[in-house]
């Protein structure tokens, strides 16, 4: 068990002395802790990244297009939730060096090609369940419509981004896509060598 869960424990252990939750309901409450502070401070990384390279909006809108759509879509995720942060951190830099190479060198045919391939993973293979989060038939089809929609969505606002010329923001979204994607994939795979 790692510090984070660990204080989190504490807390729960504090919050059920108190009175304030009963017993029975610790372990979900330690585990909604622990996932709050890693929420937090995931935020509290990107804005600090965001502000630190000048492209608090670039991290911003990358963080809006990529949580949404992960958070339905599922793929590929770290064992650990340390690993997975430090990992999100790092995928947070893409789209702010990523602004050259997808708008200024990538030819246009092959960034249409990468997003429309993007898009067709998501709208073929979404929902993709992880080990740690198996899902029900409801819960598949409920999963399928909302990253539909979602992408759609964005798809529409990448279009518009594309069309007005606020290419940094089409760049965040962009890269977005494609990293849940990837990622999407890479779980599929993963499941595959699994079972």
């Amino acid at each position: 068990m790692g510090k984070v869960a660990l204080f989190a424990v504490k807390i729960t252990g504090k919050l059920v002395k108190k009175g304030l939750i009963q017993e029975e309901d610790a372990l979900l409450y330690s585990y909604g802790i622990e996932n709050g502070i890693w929420l937090a401070a995931s935020i509290f990384t990107a804005v600090v990244i965001g502000i630190m390279t000048g492209r608090l909006g670039v991290v911003m809108v990358f963080l809006l297009f990529y949580s949404m759509l992960r958070s339905y879509s599922g793929g590929l995720h770290c064992r650990s939730r340390f690993v997975c942060y430090v990992c999100s951190t790092a995928v947070l830099f893409v789209p702010v060096y990523s602004y050259r190479l997808v708008i200024d060198i990538m030819p246009g045919t092959l960034r249409i090609f990468l997003g429309l391939a993007a898009l067709s993973a998501v709208l073929v293979l979404s929902p993709v369940e992880s080990r740690n989060k198996k899902l029900d038939n409801v819960e598949k089809r409920y999963y399928k419509r909302m990253s539909y929609c979602i992408v759609c969505i964005q798809a529409c606002f990448l279009v518009l981004l594309y069309c007005m010329e606020v290419y940094r923001y089409f760049c965040a979204g962009y890269t977005a896509i494609i990293f849940v994607a990837l990622f999407m994939v890479l779980g599929e795979i993963a499941a595959k060598c699994y079972t």
